[in-house]
This record gives C-alpha cells, structure tokens and sequence, in this order.
C-alpha cells in the first residue's frame, strides 16, 4: 500500500474537495447560518490546498499541478466573496466545483490509463462522492448541536442521499464482481472468492465490508432516529459511518491501485 501511498492521498483529497460543494444543494442559504457555509467552503479548499502541495512535492505532471492551483484558487476565491455573505449562489460553487470535477478526471484517467474511461469517471466520482458526503453529513448533525430550530429536513435529505450514493456502489460492485478474475503471481487465474482467500484479497473483503455493507446498517438506523427527530443520536451514528467508510475507502484505494479493479 505504501508504493502508491501518495497517489492514493491526492486521489483522495482531490476528490473529496472538488465534489464537497455539491452537498450544499441540500442545506439552502436561507435555511441555515453564514458560518456552516464558511466553515466548509474553508474545509473544502484546506483538502485541495492538500492535494496541491502532495502533487507539488512528489513531482507530478506539471499539468494536473496547474489544474489543481487553478480550480483551487477559484474556490478561495469564491470563497473570500461569500465569507458571511447574505447572497450565496449555489450554481457560482457548483460550476468551480465542475471545472475541479475535470481536473480530478483529468488526474484519475492518468493514473488508470489501461482501463475504461467512463468507468474511470464512474467510480471515482461515486466513490469520492460518498466519502465527501459522510463527512459532510456528519458535519451538518453536529450543527444542529449549536443551531436552535435547525430544520431537520437538512440532515434528512443529506442522509438519504448518502444512503442512495452506497446503493449505487453496492449494485456497481456487485456487477463489477461477476466478472471479476485476477491474475496472482504463480499467473494463475483466481475467481472472487479464491481471491479473498489471500492476503491482497483481504483488503477487498474489508473494504466492502466497511465501505459498504457497515455503512448501509448504519444508516437504515440514522433514518429511524431521524424519524423520531433524535438529531444527536442520528450524529453519533454518522460518526461511526465517518470512520466505517474512511477504513473501507482506503482498501478500496489499495484494491485499485494494485489491481485496476473499479469498485
């Protein structure tokens, strides 16, 4: 896992911050305070700035380098102006977060060159999604701790996009896995299940089990508490599913990075 160990970090961290934003479509301006909006504008542009320096110091192509400082500076940008600012647009946040979308396709495609293009796009955007989305949930739940009369509706329609962004991978992964076969290192053929018997098919078996199957418990419990307005409950949980699906994202990363396989 180490030999790709900086390729992973800024896949990661380019992710999560281009496609942060996006989340903010459930949380309107008008329904919540300035300083959730400036607490995850900063949140997003700290991971790109991140993934700047990561790409800056291992010497990556100059081009996804320049890609990153523009989009990054776009959103500082962005952010500067609407820091406690009354008139937010989310379409203005939304197409610097596209033009960040391109520049992490841009770097994922060269870092998969041998496989599909659009499964590429695919499973990085969903996988990146559902990491951003978790923590930006969880991050929301916590608000509700220091905002009186927050409308729960927020944290609802977060969470259940969350959940629809797990059952998307789940179906995904369960296609991928049909016709899966990996070639060891004797060049035999092994199927899935011969392949979770060892040890590079160990990180497959967590990842799905924390990535995915965890997280999807947890949050048919997340939409019972939220049934019963238990906000605190229902955040306590999303910190759980914060960890369960940051450990099952990083085997998922090692899965394909070593292999090429697309979950």
């Amino acid at each position: 896992m180490t030999t790709h160990l900086a390729d992973i970090l800024i896949y990661t961290l380019l992710g999560v911050a281009v496609l942060y934003p996006f989340f903010f479509w459930f949380t309107p301006r008008q329904k919540i305070d300035s300083g959730f909006y400036n607490f995850n504008l900063g949140l997003s542009g700290m991971l790109g700035g991140m993934a700047l320096v990561l790409s800056w110091a291992t010497g990556m192509d100059q081009m996804h380098i320049y890609g990153i400082a523009g989009w990054l500076g776009l959103l500082l940008l962005v952010t500067y102006l609407y820091w406690n600012n009354e008139k937010i647009s989310l379409f203005v946040i939304s197409f610097v977060s596209c033009l960040g979308c391109f520049v992490f396709i841009l770097f994922a495609k060269s870092m998969f060159t041998d496989s599909n293009l659009y499964s590429v796009i695919f499973t990085g955007c969903v996988s990146q999604a559902i990491l951003a989305g978790v923590i930006f949930a969880m991050i929301l739940g916590h608000w509700y701790l220091n905002v009186v009369q927050l409308p729960i509706i927020l944290l609802r329609r977060t969470s259940n996009a969350l959940a629809i962004l797990l059952i998307i991978r789940l179906i995904w992964n369960l296609v991928q896995l049909q016709s899966f076969s990996v070639v060891d290192q004797y060049g035999r053929m092994l199927s899935i299940f011969q392949y979770i018997a060892t040890l590079e098919g160990f990180f497959l078996g967590v990842s799905v089990f924390f990535g995915l199957l965890v997280p999807l418990i947890l949050h048919f419990f997340i939409w019972q508490t939220l049934k019963l307005h238990a906000t605190q409950s229902a955040t306590g949980l999303l910190y759980i599913s914060v960890l369960a699906i940051m450990v099952g994202d990083l085997c998922y990363k090692y899965v394909l990075f070593q292999n090429g396989l697309l979950l």
